[in-house]
């Protein structure tokens, strides 16, 4: 066996043990958060006064524990979630993953209860949105994980939207499990496939660096434009059987910008995956972290995270859930909806993305308007749903019969009201449920 089978070896070693028997499959949700300054709408940054390690400071507590690096406090650690921060002080909360979407949400208003008063105490707003409202981003500095000072300087080289990704974006991720090889292929697949109509579905970036956002779902432009290497679709996923051994050799084939050194990290000057002495003989968080560093719009680890989601408030988020739920959960869902796909080419989905991020609703997929395609997505959907999650759901079902996005919206809002903003805070979906 030669050495980069090894290699190859280890990544699916490392993927199959995340495969899971249908009675085990749980849900999992990373959501990230902008901070900004009530009266301006203005970025709140790390180390100013109020910033957001001092929001971090004030969370401490018996449940949530401080996650430092070297002297900075960078996260905090739940047993429910984890909170750490994006390069640009974006507050991320991953949430473990949870056999029913009532207890994310349990979970998500705990946190909320906890960083609410905080923030609203220093005349701040916890927001859901795609990208920064106000600053720009040469305004936003980094954060001090020395993670990010790598791949800054990495990927500034790479597209001239990285430090916009970087410091900019916020986005709602849903984590999905597998059961072996063939399940995963159809969910890789069909998270593909579906990723200009989620793209579309999830736009909730009205302003781009001051003006409004040139084209509907700008975040996939940016990651466009971010590093074409590990960015936007996976080569191949629509052009043949794409399985666990294809992965890793697209893993191997990047450059994973760093890798883990113990409680550091080393730069990689370049070299790929696969040229790293000894892969195959690295801990299992070493080779997660190699799988962490390409940020294609559909990830896999020991688990499928599904990523072209803009942060979105509540329900929107949850109707995004519970849609990917019905589609992937639901085995007549994700059936349909693989052979359907499997006329589709890599070139063909480009094709589409380009498309739908320029005329929006009225972008044709697969013969129909995205409209359409949509609707019968939010059908398909209904029938794995409970009450609740068909409830949330319908928030985006409104958002596609009115051919709206948030992003529209919050353009519209921005022109009679100052305080748009407020509409895209993380609880007030959950004022508006309880009046």
């Amino acid at each position: 066996m030669d050495s980069l089978q090894k290699k190859e070896d280890r990544i699916i070693e490392l993927i199959q043990q995340g495969e899971k028997p249908v009675e085990a499959f749980q849900l999992g949700m990373e959501l990230e958060h902008i901070v900004v300054d009530q009266e301006t709408g203005r970025s709140i940054y790390y180390d100013q006064k109020n910033g957001i390690m001092d929001i971090l400071k004030q969370m401490i507590d018996e449940q949530h524990e401080p996650v430092m690096e070297k002297e900075y406090l960078i996260g905090l650690s739940h047993p429910d979630y984890a909170i750490s921060l994006e390069p640009g002080g974006q507050v991320e909360i991953s949430i473990r993953p949870c056999y029913h979407t009532e207890e994310i949400l349990s979970i998500y208003r705990h946190f909320l209860n906890k960083i609410i008063p905080i923030v609203t105490g220093q005349h701040q707003w916890l927001l859901c949105i795609g990208y920064h409202p106000e600053s720009s981003i040469d305004e936003i500095p980094f954060n001090p994980k020395q993670r990010y000072a790598y791949m800054s300087e990495y990927l500034q080289g790479c597209g001239r939207y990285a430090h916009h990704m970087m410091k900019g974006t916020a986005s709602l991720q849903v984590v999905i499990d597998f059961r072996n090889q063939e399940d995963f292929k159809r969910k890789f697949r069909v998270a593909h496939f579906l990723m200009p109509l989620l793209a579309l579905l999830t736009d909730n970036a009205p302003v781009f660096e001051g003006k409004e956002a040139p084209h509907h779902s700008i975040r996939t432009a940016i990651w466009d434009e971010t590093d074409p290497a590990r960015c936007g679709l996976v080569p191949g996923v629509m052009d043949k059987s794409f399985g666990y051994r294809d992965y890793a050799r697209y893993i191997l084939g990047t450059c994973p910008i760093l890798v883990k050194k113990g409680d550091g990290f080393k730069g990689m000057n370049n070299r790929t995956a696969g040229e790293i002495e000894g892969l195959e003989l690295l801990a299992d968080n070493e080779i997660d972290h190699i799988l962490s560093m390409v940020f294609p719009d559909v990830r896999l680890r020991s688990y499928i995270e599904i990523r072209m989601a803009d942060s979105m408030p509540y329900p929107y988020n949850f109707g995004f859930i519970a849609l990917i739920k019905g589609v992937f959960y639901q085995e007549e869902a994700l059936d349909y909806l693989f052979r359907l796909s499997l006329n589709m080419t890599d070139e063909k989905l480009n094709h589409y993305r380009n498309q739908v991020m320029e005329k929006g609703y009225y972008g044709k997929f697969m013969g129909q308007t995205c409209r359409e395609a949509l609707m019968m997505l939010f059908d398909l959907a209904h029938r794995g749903l409970n009450e609740k999650e068909k409830q949330w759901l319908s928030s985006l079902e409104s958002l596609v019969m009115r051919q709206k996005t948030l992003a529209s919206i919050d353009r519209e809002r921005a022109e009679k009201d100052s305080k748009w903003m407020k509409h895209l805070t993380a609880d007030h979906g959950f004022k508006e449920e309880n009046q």
